[in-house]
């Protein structure tokens, strides 16, 4: 292998073509969006040099990009290479945990989204109601925690996509490290969280358009010509290698110990980054009142195809063309380094489709790193400017400057994810290995913060105690069951095992809620007053400079309380809905029963995720669109020379020009709202 390359196998595009899409396609992206940014400005009145607008896109996103962008906030290149990888080494369970994985928290923070504009309509980032409810000490540990995010979630991501594009165009991993979050940067810096969302949906609808033709082409080769041949032909393997720990060593059952046990850290690890995400904080920040709950239900919902669909079909084409001669590894297996970092998808695009094919994986991969990257961006700049600038440095900090500060962290934290996720790569890392551990990094902090919008009575000093415990606590389990398991040997293949990750990733997860609950009430709390949690919030802020872009004090009408409050209980009641039904009621009794799929059960579980996908495209494709029709109009008349600013468009608050996929007017605002009641 040449220096920084991950596999053996010839890569089928050149340098130049992977050169291209890298630094080209993001540089396109970056001019585009400052176009577009700047017709923003001119016909829609919205500017990201002001704080609101690049930091939460004057909270008027609407239903269709706020699930357009929740789609894209979990289509990470983990969703479309992980999935495969889990199929192939699992079966059919793997990629069904994958995607329940992550649909209940979706459902969930719809109804934290809510919860958090009822008692904090302004703020900007989570940390700040951390600050304005437990002070400054737990402002910084929490701080902390985001960060740490943050940063394993876009290593998460770099380590998988580099991987990829490396085996494809034979880039180096450092290169592709450094040059893939270049272009986001760019377009980040122009257009702020508003750029996210519009990217958001292009690359979304991309990624989409391309799982369905992945879906077309499995099934239109002479390859495989069916869901039924596929059904024959991983029969044929599994009846020569069985899959151990799984019913009969099958590959069509649910009943698989290691996908379950994959579950468990996947729906664990997932809550832990939901939660302790500034950028899906954010997002919910952004949401226009009335979009925050269905754009959330929605996405969710639309979601679970990619890893669903597209993992089933791609993981388990791998297991059955391996032994074919186009397969790029044959005559030999596949290493246990391209399973870790997630080749699956591209080798089987290879031997399907060629270049074409590989080139189409080229382009999800890129869409989907760009995409997730840009939404930590923001998030980081945010803590930046927010939590770090304007609270410890400059407290009397102007728009201008808080802006200012957002940019540089951005380009900053570019350059230092390119630099960890490099030495992670030299350090022998994977995309494995972080989707296995990463629960035990993210989730010590998602009770104390559930509890901190939730709970009146937990106190400062259970804030601060318990996520601390808990991650002491989950790294030393994991470490020491992973010496245990592992005969005396702590090292990356150990760490990355199954059975330490699950034990450490539960103890992160759940020490700190009996923490909390018992130093809470051990100090006998007084109960929190939510009316404080707002005001307080404006008063912990110092005054700006700026009075045309300083916030104020904001109190929700008796009408909007009441919608809100019944559509966090209908975020809610779905989130336990979806946890009821997808997680327990559904795998559980075909994992009991050991219920191995016949062809045609086989066949109209490939159907239905099918279907699936093409209801997501609508969702995240055609949604937006229709939404925002009337300010598309306003914008491309402008731009064409022939309509651009009328006397109403004129005379209209910016708020009433934002329609449909940027916001909706005040008319159908009230549809939407009668429609969700």
């Amino acid at each position: 292998m040449g220096i920084g390359r991950i596999t053996t196998v010839l890569p089928p595009l050149s340098q130049a073509v992977g050169y291209g899409v890298v630094i080209g396609i993001g540089l396109l992206f970056a001019v585009g969006m400052i176009g577009v940014t700047r017709a923003l400005k001119k016909y829609l009145h919205e500017d990201p040099a002001k704080g609101e607008t690049f930091m939460v896109a004057d909270r008027t996103v609407g239903v269709g990009l706020t699930a357009s962008a929740v789609i894209s906030s979990w289509a990470w290149t983990t969703a479309m290479l992980s999935s495969a990888t889990v199929t192939y080494n699992f079966g059919v369970a793997g990629a069904f945990w994958f995607a329940s994985g992550c649909i209940v928290q979706i459902a969930f923070f719809a109804f934290l989204a809510i919860q958090a504009k009822i008692k904090v309509p302004r703020a900007h980032t989570l940390l700040e109601i951390i600050r304005t409810r437990y002070g400054k000490t737990a402002h910084i540990l929490y701080m902390f925690f985001s960060i740490s995010n943050n940063i394993i979630s876009v290593a998460n991501m770099l380590l998988g996509a580099s991987a990829v594009v490396s085996a494809l165009t034979d880039i180096p991993v450092t290169a592709a490290n450094f040059l893939l979050p270049l272009g986001v940067v760019l377009y980040t810096l122009a257009g702020g969280l508003k750029a996210t969302f519009l990217t958001d949906y292009i690359h979304t609808t991309i990624i989409l358009i391309l799982i369905i033709y992945f879906s077309f082409l499995t099934f239109s080769t002479d390859l495989i010509r069916s869901p039924a041949h596929l059904w024959d032909l991983v029969n044929e393997v599994s009846r020569k290698t069985p899959v151990a720990q799984n019913e009969g060593g099958s590959y069509f059952t649910m009943k698989s110990l290691g996908a379950l046990e994959f579950g468990i850290i996947h729906i664990l690890g997932n809550f832990g980054l939901v939660i302790a995400d500034t950028s899906f904080w954010q997002k919910g920040f952004a949401a226009d009142t009335a979009a925050a709950v269905p754009g959330y239900i929605l996405g969710g919902v639309a979601y679970f195809c990619i890893p669903f669909s597209l993992g089933t079909i791609m993981g388990l084409a791998g297991v059955a063309l391996q032994s074919n001669p186009k397969f790029p590894t044959y005559p030999a297996a596949l290493s246990e380094a391209d399973i870790n970092n997630g080749l699956i998808l591209p080798f089987v695009a290879m031997t399907l489709g060629g270049t074409g094919a590989a080139g189409a994986v080229l382009t999800v991969v890129f869409m989907a790193v760009t995409s997730t990257t840009s939404s930590q961006l923001i998030a980081v700049s945010s803590i930046s400017a927010y939590d770090v600038y304007k609270t410890w440095i400059n407290p009397r900090a102007t728009d201008g400057a808080v802006v200012a500060v957002s940019h540089w962290a951005c380009v900053g934290f570019g350059i230092f994810m390119s630099a960890f996720s490099t030495a992670l790569f030299y350090g022998g890392a994977s995309l494995g290995w972080t989707i296995y551990m990463i629960g035990v990094i993210v989730c010590p902090s998602m009770f104390p913060i559930l509890l901190t919008l939730l709970w009146r009575r937990q106190t400062r000093t259970a804030a601060i105690v318990a996520p601390i415990t808990g991650m002491i606590s989950g790294i030393i389990v994991w470490l020491t069951t992973a010496y245990h398991y592992g005969d005396g040997v702590i090292s990356v293949a150990t760490t990355g095992a199954s059975l330490p990750c699950v034990f450490g990733t539960i103890t992160s997860a759940f020490l700190p809620l009996p923490v909390s609950v018992i130093l809470s009430l051990v100090h006998k709390p007084t109960r929190y007053d939510w009316a404080e949690l707002n005001t307080n919030l404006q008063s912990v802020r110092a005054p700006k400079i700026d009075e045309e872009s300083a916030p104020t004090p904001h109190s929700w009408l008796p009408e909007e309380l009441s919608f809100m409050h019944r559509s966090a209980h209908l975020a809610g009641w779905f989130a336990l809905f979806n946890f009821i039904a997808i997680v327990i009621l559904f795998p559980f009794p075909l994992y009991g029963s050991g219920y191995i799929f016949s062809s045609q059960f086989f066949d109209g579980w490939i159907r239905v995720g099918q279907i699936w996908t093409w209801f997501a495209l609508g969702v995240a494709g055609l949604l937006p669109l229709v939404q925002g029709r009337k300010a598309i109009w306003i914008v491309v008349s402008g731009v064409l020379g022939f309509g651009g600013k009328d006397k109403e468009t004129e005379r209209a608050s910016p708020a009433s020009t934002r329609v449909g996929s940027i916001s909706e007017e005040p008319k159908e605002k009230s549809v939407a709202k009668k429609a969700l009641v």
